[in-house]
C-alpha cells in the first residue's frame, strides 16, 4: 500500500457560519504529502503542495492508497472530512474508509483512496472538519481557499 502523510497547522481559527460551501475557512498551512510509503513506486505517487494533491500509482496497480493528515495541536481535534466531485457525489466509490485518532495531544484524520479505475482523472474538492476545543466551535479547513503552503 502507498501512504503518505500531511501536515496541518492552524495559524487562525475560524468558526464556521453555516452551509459548508460558503463559510470561511481556518487559516492554516497544509504541507505536500511527504511519501512514508513500504512499497517501493518507480515514479512518485504522491504530488502536490498541500493545497493540492494529486495520487497516481504505477500502471496496474491494483490496490489502495492512504494519505494521513496530522494535526499536532491539542487546541484542535479532527472531526472528518467532505468531498464533492465535479459532476455531483460526495466520493462514497473512492474513498470508502476514513478514519480518525485523537488523544490529548494531537489527532490525525486517514482517507483511504481506493484507486477505482471509474475514478481515475476524476479532481475531487475537499474540506477538513475542525473542532476548537475551548470552545467546541467548528470550522473548516478548505484547501481551495486562501490557506498557507508548507515546505
Amino acid at each position: 500500500m502507498y501512504t503518505a502523510n500531511v501536515l496541518l497547522t492552524i495559524e487562525e481559527f475560524v468558526p464556521m457560519t453555516g452551509v459548508v460551501g460558503q463559510s470561511p475557512s481556518i487559516i492554516a498551512i497544509i504541507a505536500p504529502p511527504k511519501d512514508t510509503s513500504a512499497l517501493p513506486a518507480p515514479a512518485p505517487v504522491f504530488n502536490g503542495d498541500g493545497q493540492s494533491i494529486v495520487i497516481t500509482v504505477p500502471k496496474g496497480y491494483l490496490g489502495s492508497v492512504q494519505l494521513t493528515y496530522q494535526l499536532p495541536d491539542p487546541k484542535y481535534v479532527l472531526l472528518g472530512v467532505a468531498f464533492r466531485g465535479p459532476n455531483g457525489g460526495v466520493g462514497r466509490v473512492e474513498f470508502r474508509s476514513v478514519g480518525i485518532e485523537r488523544d490529548i495531544y494531537s489527532s490525525q484524520l486517514t482517507v483511504t483512496d481506493a484507486c477505482v479505475n471509474l475514478c481515475n482523472g476524476v479532481d475531487y474538492t475537499y474540506v477538513i472538519l475542525v473542532q476548537e476545543v475551548a470552545t467546541g466551535n467548528i470550522g473548516l479547513i478548505d484547501p481551495d481557499i486562501e490557506n498557507g503552503n508548507g515546505e
